[in-house]
C-alpha cells in the first residue's frame, strides 16, 4: 500500500519532480564524468605527471560539485515537502498512523535519489562516451587506458549521492512526522508577509551593505587573509546578499506601490503579489544569487584559461622552436607554419664552449618577451650582445638540453673562422596560432629529436622555445577550462530548478486569483504580461547581484589568468543565454497553470 501511495503521488506530482530530476541528473551526470577522471588510476599513471596532476583537479572540482548539490538537494527537498504537507495531513485523519507517513516520505525521497542518480550515470556515461573521442584534442594527452565506463566512478556516484538522499530521507521523516494534523492541513493557507520594523530594516540594511562591502574589500585585496579569502569572502557575501534582499528590497517593492506609475495597468497587483510574498523569497534568491555567481564565475575563469594558454606559452620564450642545422624537410615544415619571424646564427662548439658570430647578433637581435599587464599578450625586445653575455639563459635555452650547460662567447667573424670545428646553425623561428599548428610542430619536434639520439628521454622532454611550454600549459589549463564549464553548467541548473520549485508551489495558490482577475474582464494578454514581470523581476535581482559578485571575485584569479576581465563578453553572452531560456521555460510553465482554463 505505501508503495502505491508513493508512486501515485510522484505521478500526481511528476512535473515537479522532473524539475527536480533534471537537476539532480546534470549533476550527477557531471560528477561521474568527473570520477572517470579523477579515479582511473591506470590511465593517470600511464600518461604522465601532467594527466596525474588533472586528475587532482577533477577531484577538487567533485568534492565542490558535491558541496553544492547537497544545498540543492536541501531546498528540493524543502519544497517538495511544503506541496505535499497537506496530503499527509489528509492521510493522517483517514487513519493512517505517523510511522506509515514516515516510512512513505522516506520511501519517496530515496525512490528519487535512486532513480536520478541511476540516470545521471547513465547520462554521464554517454558524457564519458564523448568525452573519449576528443580527449587528444581537449587535453593533448593520450586517451590510451580511459574507460567511459569506470567501476570506481559509479561506486563512487552512487555512494555520495544515495548517501545524501539517504540522509534527507531520515530528516524528512524527522521534521514531518513530528507536525501536527492541523498545521499539516493548513500548511498551503499559511500568510507569507512579513513587514519589518523600520529600525530593524536599517540596521539590515547597514549589515548588508557592511557585509558586502567587507568581502569585496578582502576579495580585491587577497593577500591580507591568504587562503582564508574565499571562506570570508563567501561568508560575507551570503550573509551581505540576504540582508540586502530581506531589507532593501521589501522597501523598494512597498515604496514602488506607492508611486503613480504603479497604478497603470496589472503592476498594482504585480508589485502586491511579490509584497505579499517577498520576504518568503528572500532566502532562495540569496540562494539564487549566490549560485548565480557560482556558475557565472565558473564559466567565465574556464573559457579564461582557455584564452591565456598560448599567451602563458608565448610569455616565455620569443621563439616557437629552436632548430640546430635544420634540414630540407624541416624547412619545409616551417614554410607551412607561415612564421612571423626567423632567423639563423652560426656557431661552433667543443665540450665547455658555444662561439657566435658577434655580428650577426647586432644585425639581427636575439629577442626576448616582454608581457603587458593589461591585456596580458607578450611583445618582443631585442637584446644586446652585452645583455646576452651577461645573461644567456634565454639563448641558451632555445639551443636545447644538449648545449644549454656550456658557456656562450660572442666573437669576431675573424676569429670565428680561426676556430677548429663543424660550423652549424641554430635555427629560431616564431609563429602564431600553436592549437591549430601542433600536428606541424610536433613533427618537427619528432624529427628535432631522431638528430639527437644521444640525447636522453628525459632531456629531450625539456625542448626548447615557447612551444614547450604550450605542451606542458595547454593539458593544464584545458583541464581547468573543461571543470569549469560543466561545473557552471550544473550550477546553472541547480538554480533554475531552485527558483523554479518555489515559483511553481505558488502557482497553484495564483490560479484562483488570476480567475478572479479574468473573470472580471481583465484582458489575456494583460494577465500574461503581469506573470512575465513578476518572474522575470525575482530572476533579475538574483541575476543582478550575482553578476556584481562575479566581477569582484574574478580579482582572485589575476595571478592565474592576467588580466581575467579580458574578453568577459562571451562568457557572460553565452550564460545570459542559458539563463534567459530557463526564464521563458518557466513563464511557460507558470502560464499554463494559472490560465489553464483560458486555453
Amino acid at each position: 500500500m505505501l508503495r502505491k501511495l508513493t508512486i501515485s503521488a510522484i505521478k500526481y506530482r511528476w512535473k515537479d519532480y522532473l524539475i527536480l530530476f533534471s537537476g539532480l541528473i546534470i549533476s550527477s551526470a557531471i560528477f561521474y564524468l568527473f570520477e572517470t577522471l579523477a579515479t582511473n588510476n591506470v590511465y593517470l599513471h600511464a600518461n604522465g605527471q601532467l594527466v596525474s596532476i588533472i586528475g587532482y583537479i577533477f577531484s577538487f572540482g567533485a568534492v565542490l560539485l558535491m558541496l553544492i548539490t547537497f544545498v540543492y538537494i536541501n531546498y528540493a527537498n524543502s519544497f517538495l515537502l511544503s506541496m505535499r504537507q497537506h496530503d499527509y495531513g489528509l492521510f493522517m485523519i483517514l487513519g493512517a498512523r505517523r510511522k506509515k507517513i514516515g516510512q512513505m516520505i522516506w520511501l519517496e525521497t530515496v525512490f528519487v535519489g535512486i532513480v536520478s542518480t541511476v540516470l545521471g550515470i547513465i547520462v554521464g556515461i554517454g558524457l564519458s562516451a564523448l568525452m573519449q573521442s576528443f580527449v587528444l584534442k581537449l587535453f593533448s594527452v593520450t586517451a590510451k587506458h580511459y574507460a567511459p565506463f569506470w567501476g570506481k566512478a559509479v561506486i563512487w556516484t552512487l555512494f555520495m549521492y544515495l548517501g545524501l538522499f539517504l540522509l534527507a530521507a531520515f530528516f524528512n521523516t524527522f521534521v514531518m512526522t513530528r507536525k501536527s494534523v492541523l498545521k499539516l492541513l493548513h500548511s498551503s493557507q499559511e500568510i507569507s508577509r512579513h513587514r519589518i520594523v523600520w529600525w530593524k530594516q536599517i540596521i539590515q540594511v547597514l549589515c548588508g551593505l557592511g557585509l558586502l562591502g567587507t568581502g569585496y574589500w578582502f576579495i580585491m585585496h587577497p593577500l591580507v587573509l591568504k587562503q582564508q579569502t574565499i571562506p570570508t569572502g563567501l561568508f560575507t557575501l551570503s550573509f551581505g546578499t540576504f540582508f540586502l534582499f530581506n531589507a532593501v528590497i521589501t522597501a523598494g517593492v512597498a515604496f514602488l506601490r506607492k508611486t503613480k506609475n504603479a497604478k497603470k495597468g496589472l503592476r498594482t497587483f504585480t508589485l502586491g503579489q511579490l509584497e505579499f510574498r517577498i520576504h518568503d523569497y528572500t532566502k532562495i534568491l540569496t540562494g539564487v544569487a549566490m549560485l548565480f555567481a557560482l556558475a557565472l564565475g565558473a564559466i567565465t575563469t574556464g573559457i579564461g584559461f582557455n584564452n591565456i594558454i598560448e599567451k602563458t606559452a608565448t610569455a616565455g620564450s620569443a621563439y616557437t622552436l629552436g632548430l640546430v642545422g635544420p634540414t630540407a624537410q624541416q624547412k619545409k615544415l616551417v614554410t607551412a607554419l607561415r612564421p612571423q619571424k626567423q632567423v639563423t646564427y652560426l656557431f661552433k662548439s667543443d665540450q665547455q664552449n658555444v662561439y657566435f658570430i658577434k655580428q650577426q647578433f647586432e644585425q639581427e637581435k636575439f629577442e626576448i618577451p616582454v608581457t603587458k599587464k593589461s591585456t596580458f599578450t607578450s611583445v618582443y625586445r631585442g637584446q644586446k650582445v652585452a645583455e646576452l653575455q651577461k645573461d644567456p639563459t634565454d639563448l641558451m635555452t632555445a639551443m636545447g638540453a644538449k648545449f644549454a650547460t656550456r658557456h656562450p662567447h660572442f666573437i669576431s667573424e675573424r676569429a670565428f673562422a680561426k676556430k677548429e670545428g663543424s660550423t652549424s646553425s641554430l635555427f629560431l623561428f616564431r609563429t602564431e596560432g600553436l592549437t591549430s599548428k601542433q600536428a606541424v610542430l610536433d613533427k618537427l619536434v619528432k624529427s628535432e629529436a631522431a638528430k639527437t639520439t644521444e640525447m636522453s628521454a628525459s632531456s629531450q622532454a625539456a625542448f626548447r622555445g615557447s612551444y614547450d611550454a604550450f605542451k606542458v600549459v595547454k593539458p593544464l589549463y584545458s583541464g581547468l577550462q573543461f571543470m569549469g564549464i560543466f561545473l557552471g553548467i550544473a550550477f546553472l541548473a541547480m538554480l533554475a530548478s531552485c527558483l523554479m520549485f518555489k515559483l511553481l508551489s505558488g502557482a497553484f495558490a495564483d490560479k484562483r486569483r488570476y480567475e478572479l482577475l479574468r473573470k472580471l474582464g481583465v484582458r489575456p494578454q494583460l494577465l500574461r504580461n503581469a506573470i512575465k514581470k513578476e518572474v522575470g523581476l525575482l530572476f533579475l535581482l538574483p541575476a543582478l547581484v550575482g553578476v556584481v559578485h562575479v566581477l569582484f571575485g574574478l580579482n582572485l584569479f589575476k595571478g592565474l589568468l592576467g588580466n581575467p576581465y579580458y574578453g568577459i563578453w562571451i562568457p557572460f553572452t553565452f550564460f545570459a543565454a542559458l539563463y534567459f531560456g530557463y526564464y521563458v521555460g518557466l513563464v511557460l510553465l507558470y502560464q499554463k497553470i494559472v490560465l489553464s482554463e483560458e486555453n
